[in-house]
């Protein structure tokens, strides 16, 4: 806004406000001073709002540069899209270490001890990595048809119900 339509927005509030004085001096006490102020308050309002208006169509003869869509190389400032690739692969093995936890605590509520639990990632571009296989580490082997197997069994049945995958991608690993 120019100083020049600042100072007429002044220079009328200022007059309406001295009539809206006068005229209430003027006037008996009475309902009809009710009415000069609402009129003289829309005179307040109505002398803001040409100026706004003015502002408006200044904006209209003078337009704002469009933006642009590629991010610029600063000197000095890495590239987000470092950091992002960096975050990325940092989330990805948190993630895979917390699925590891849960997934050993799952086996021990089924009775089951596992020594290490390794999680694999389907990774698809622009999207969140999702769960392809789960594999139990063992310490030791287990001799075929034990309780051990069906502890492993019941361990691999709820670790897949609970990650909602196919009873075949959660695997036992035997040395």
């Amino acid at each position: 806004m120019d100083t020049d339509k600042i100072g007429l927005l002044i220079r009328d509030l200022i007059f309406i406000v001295v009539m809206t004085v006068l005229l209430e001096l003027l006037l008996p006490v009475g309902e009809m001073r009710r009415y000069v102020r609402m009129v003289m308050g829309i005179l307040v309002i109505m002398a803001v709002l040409q100026v706004f208006v003015g502002f408006l169509h200044w904006a209209d003869t003078h337009p704002v540069p469009a933006a642009t869509l590629e991010p610029r190389a600063v000197p000095g400032i890495p590239d987000y899209r470092d950091y992002h690739a960096d975050y990325l692969k940092r989330a990805s093995s948190a993630y895979q270490a917390g699925v590891a936890r849960q997934v050993q605590a799952l086996a021990r509520l089924a009775g089951f001890e596992v020594a290490r639990v390794e999680v694999l990632l389907e990774e698809t571009a622009g999207e969140y990595p999702r769960l392809r296989e789960i594999k139990l580490h063992l310490d030791t082997a287990v001799p075929v048809a034990t309780e051990n197997d069906v502890q492993a069994g019941s361990a691999v049945d709820m670790i897949a119900d609970f990650y909602n995958l196919p009873r075949d991608r959660v695997t036992v690993a035997k040395p």
